[in-house]
C-alpha cells in the first residue's frame, strides 16, 4: 500500500488536490489517467475539480501541471495558480512573496500580500486561436441561438453574455451542447454565461470543458472580462467586480492586446492527508 500526501485547496470553491512531485517520485507513484479520476471522483476518491502538482528544480524557480478530473491536462487553471502560491508559502517552498511559474500557458508572475491576496499576471489574452477557427459570433444550442465572442486565455473561452437573470439559466441545458460543439470549438470548450450589472461589474457562471459546472473559474473570468471590454460593455483600466455564486473576483485589463489581464483574488487550504494507493 502506498500513501500519496496530498492538500485540499479551493478559492471562490473551485477546489484542487495539491501535490508536490517529490512526494509522487518518493513513493514511485505515476500520475496516471486513472489515477487522476479516481481520487478526483466524488464516491470514491477525495472529490475535486482537479489536480495541481508542485515541481521544484530551484529555490525561486517552480513549475506548474494541472490536470483535469477526467485526467486530461489542461494549460492552465486562474483559481489552481492561486492555490499553488498558497501553497508554495504554507509549505515554505520558498520565502519571496513574489514568485514566477513555468505553466502550459508561459511563465506567470504571482504575488501575495499579507491578507492572502494572490496577484496574478494572467498574461496577454487571444482573440484568435486554433481553438476557436470558425469563430462565427453565433451559436445554436438546443432551441436557442447566442451571440458569443471566442477568448483564449492560453485555454479557449465561449463568453456569452445574456440580459436575463443568469443565476436562474438553465447552464446545464445550453453549456454543454456548446462545450462539445468539435465543428466551432475541435478541442472542445468553457462555456461563461454573464450579465452586466454596471461598466464595472458582472455575474458570472462557466460550464467548464471536461467538468461540467463549477463555482468558479479564474481564466474564464479573466476571458468573460476580456470580452466585455472588446465589446464596450464594461470599463478598460479598471478593476472589474466578477460575482461568483458565492465569492468575488476582481480583474483589470487595458483593451490592448499586447497587455497581461491581472487578477486579484483569495486561495485557502482546507486540509491535509494522505491518499492510500493499492
Amino acid at each position: 500500500m502506498k500513501k500519496l500526501k496530498f492538500t485540499k485547496m479551493h478559492w471562490i470553491g473551485n477546489d484542487f488536490i495539491v501535490i508536490n512531485q517529490k512526494d509522487l517520485d518518493k513513493e514511485n507513484i505515476k500520475l496516471t489517467k486513472d489515477l487522476v479520476q479516481k481520487m478526483c471522483d466524488r464516491n470514491f476518491g477525495i472529490w475535486s475539480d482537479g489536480i495541481v502538482i508542485i515541481t521544484e528544480w530551484e529555490k525561486t524557480k517552480f513549475k506548474y501541471h494541472m490536470f483535469n478530473p477526467d485526467g486530461t491536462e489542461a494549460e492552465m487553471c486562474g483559481n489552481g495558480i492561486r492555490c499553488y502560491m498558497k501553497y508554495l508559502l504554507d509549505e515554505k517552498l520558498t520565502t519571496s512573496k513574489n514568485v514566477d511559474v513555468e505553466t502550459g500557458a508561459g511563465i506567470l508572475n504571482l504575488e501575495i500580500d499579507e491578507k492572502n491576496i494572490v496577484t496574478v499576471d494572467m498574461w496577454k489574452p487571444m482573440l484568435e486561436h486554433k481553438d476557436f477557427p470558425q469563430n462565427k459570433w453565433k451559436i445554436k444550442s438546443a432551441d436557442r441561438e447566442f451571440e458569443y465572442m471566442a477568448v483564449s486565455m492560453w485555454n479557449p473561452h465561449c463568453v456569452i453574455y445574456l440580459d436575463e437573470n443568469i443565476w436562474d439559466f438553465d447552464l446545464n441545458k445550453y453549456g454543454a451542447e456548446i462545450e462539445k460543439n468539435t465543428k466551432f470549438f475541435p478541442n472542445k470548450i468553457n462555456v461563461e454565461f454573464v450579465r452586466k450589472i454596471s461598466d464595472t461589474e458582472i455575474d458570472f457562471r462557466v460550464y467548464e470543458r471536461w467538468a461540467g459546472e463549477t463555482l468558479a473559474c479564474g481564466t474564464g473570468a479573466c476571458a468573460s472580462v476580456v470580452a466585455g471590454i472588446v465589446s464596450w460593455k464594461l470599463a478598460k483600466n479598471k478593476e472589474i467586480k466578477v460575482n461568483l455564486k458565492w465569492w468575488n473576483l476582481y480583474i483589470t485589463w487595458s483593451w490592448n492586446l499586447e497587455d497581461s489581464v491581472i487578477m486579484k483574488g483569495e486561495a485557502e487550504s482546507v486540509f491535509k492527508w494522505e491518499y492510500f494507493i493499492k
